[in-house]
């Protein structure tokens, strides 16, 4: 059974898309020719051939979004003429029959992405429970190409890998950035804060922001709520906090102000908040949250929420 005349793979999804190519090929015992806009003139050449590639290859074109319109279809008749096996990937809606949407999570939707990273780990054959799935995530974020290298990563340790190994394994990526704004934010410290941010909007959509610092601050929530406040918290405490409440082992540490060996001093934020301070922010969060989406200068809002934050953290100290 042949693919006619082209599958269009539509949709953000890289890694899928990746996956589907090479199963085809697996399957039909085809070799995979990539053309991207760069080959063109080598594809049109050697599709002129005709029965030279008959059977024996898939045409794999990487970024037809790209191509001007009379290439597109001259690219198109070529394959169908010589009844090669084509398939299109595409960003774009594609007007045909054999379309397959294959598409990512919007970067604010976190339980989508969870199921996701889960989904991705199965397929390499570990088995993770939900707090090493969060972790990952909250290492990479909603890439999926990085996603799928650090898994790889994982599957070549364990089938079962836990928190502390992830720790180890998995890089941290794009999200440096904002997990270290998300400190300096929680920990008052507001000198360099706007310029880091800005830093960071100029490669990161203002969602993504609003998204990491919202699940910031519910961590920081549930340790306000649920840990004794002390002066400061020995490891088996802090391990035993992380493990009960969700919340990743390093970020666990660095809330409740336990300076690892050779890192840089941090502060215990149980010193410094209360469930009434919390609560204000998470507030402010919401309306931010909905506002980024709905804002024609999201960007402003974000700076805007800052100084919000530091004003609660004020109050009362």
């Amino acid at each position: 059974m042949r693919l006619l005349p082209a599958v269009f793979l539509a949709g953000n999804a890289k890694v899928l898309k990746d996956e589907y190519v090479r199963e085809i090929c697996e399957k039909k015992k085809l070799r995979r020719m990539k053309v991207s806009i760069e080959e063109k003139e080598a594809a049109f050449n050697l599709l002129s051939q005709g029965d030279l590639f008959f059977g024996d290859f898939l045409l794999d074109i990487v970024d037809f979004d790209d191509w001007k319109k009379d290439e597109r279809k001259k690219l198109l008749e070529l394959a169908e003429a010589v009844k090669i096996d084509v398939v299109v990937r595409t960003e774009e809606t594609a007007k045909s029959k054999n379309v397959l949407v294959m598409s990512l999570p919007k970067p604010w939707e976190r339980e989508k992405w969870m199921k996701y990273v889960k989904e991705r780990l199965e397929k390499h054959g570990i088995s993770a429970h939900q707090s090493v799935v969060e972790l990952i995530f909250e290492r990479v974020g909603p890439n999926d190409e990085l996603l799928e290298r650090e898994i790889e990563k994982l599957a070549c340790v364990t089938s079962q890998p836990t928190e502390e190994l992830v720790e180890q394994i998995v890089s941290l990526h794009s999200r440096t950035d904002i997990e270290e704004l998300c400190f300096m934010v929680s920990m008052g410290n507001f000198e360099a804060t706007h310029q880091l941010l800005s830093s960071i909007l100029k490669n990161t959509e203002a969602v993504v922001v609003v998204s990491v610092l919202a699940r910031h601050f519910l961590d920081l929530y549930k340790l306000v709520l649920f840990v004794e406040n002390r002066e400061s918290y020995p490891w088996p405490v802090i391990k035993k906090t992380s493990e009960s409440l969700g919340i990743g082992l390093g970020k666990t540490a660095r809330f409740l102000g336990f300076s690892f060996k050779g890192g840089d001093r941090v502060l215990n934020h149980m010193t410094l908040y209360d469930t009434e301070k919390v609560e204000k922010i998470l507030d402010r969060l919401y309306w931010l949250d909905l506002t980024v989406k709905s804002s024609s200068t999201p960007n402003l809002a974000i700076h805007s929420f800052l100084d919000q934050v530091r004003q609660i953290i004020g109050e009362g100290a």
